[in-house]
């Protein structure tokens, strides 16, 4: 009877080379693949702290937990150091840190943001041009154009809050044309978005005015508050003008 031929012996595992190099072959390509993976997660971890824009719209928006563009582009080197700007437009330092040590704006500042978020506001800067929503850092073509039109009569259906007392305001003393604008001074939107409307006060002096109001991004601008807050202080200490001054101080850099 013819037998079976026995099968050869098997060979260690760790003595079988074929085996062994198909092994440690397998364990880097998951060792990449895994250490690949971490990098996306991490990159896209950092992405949802300083992305682009959500909202295409060039403004400053919160979208889930995703936030706008850090405005890394930006020419200028702005001072969040409420401090340092009421130093640098003359304020007395002892006093302006007793106003903004209170906390006595709050509310004032509260009230803005409270107003920004009744009639839609939803990212900075918002700009409403005689009731005409203008989202974003537009150029000053298109802030023209809205102006334009509300001269030649066009009224926005957004009933914004009439201008008040302790609004802050400049242009022209009877306007025509209001352009109220919801900002953070921390957003860098905002920073881009400033020299179209001085252009506009340039260009439409007897006819339009600008009225700042308050809408601090805080989750996303830590010192946006404190350059809010502060802001009234420069008001209180040193007049409207020193409002003008510290508000530009921030946004010219």
């Amino acid at each position: 009877m013819e037998e079976k031929p026995s099968s050869s012996p098997k060979t260690p595992f760790f003595q079988d080379t074929q085996k062994l190099t198909f092994a440690l072959g397998l364990s880097s390509g998951l060792a990449v693949m895994a250490i690949a993976g971490l990098i996306i997660v991490s990159v896209q971890g950092g992405n949802r702290v300083a992305s682009a824009d959500v909202s295409g719209s060039g403004n400053d928006t919160i979208a889930d937990t995703s936030v706008s563009d850090t405005g890394s582009g930006d020419t200028t080197t702005p001072n969040y150091d409420p401090l340092a700007v009421a130093s640098a437009v003359g304020l007395d330092q002892n006093k302006f840190k007793t106003c903004l040590d209170s906390k006595k704006y709050t509310s004032r500042v509260d009230r803005d943001l409270t107003e920004g978020n009744n009639i839609g506001v939803n990212g900075t800067p918002t700009t409403f041009v005689n009731g005409t929503a203008v989202s974003g850092a537009l150029p000053y073509t298109q802030i023209k154009s809205a102006i334009d039109a509300a001269l030649a009569g066009t009224k926005g259906s957004t009933a914004v809050p009439e201008v008040r007392k302790d609004d802050h305001v400049r242009g022209a003393k009877n306007p025509k044309v209001y352009l109220v604008e919801y900002s953070d001074f921390q957003c860098p939107f905002c920073l881009r978005f400033h020299p179209s409307l001085k252009q506009a006060l340039d260009e439409y002096k007897d006819k339009v005015a600008l009225v700042y109001r308050h809408f601090p991004l805080e989750s996303i601008h830590p010192s946006a508050r404190p350059l809010a807050e502060g802001s009234e202080c420069a008001a209180e200490l040193g007049g409207e003008n020193a409002f003008w001054e510290f508000h530009d101080k921030v946004f010219e850099g």
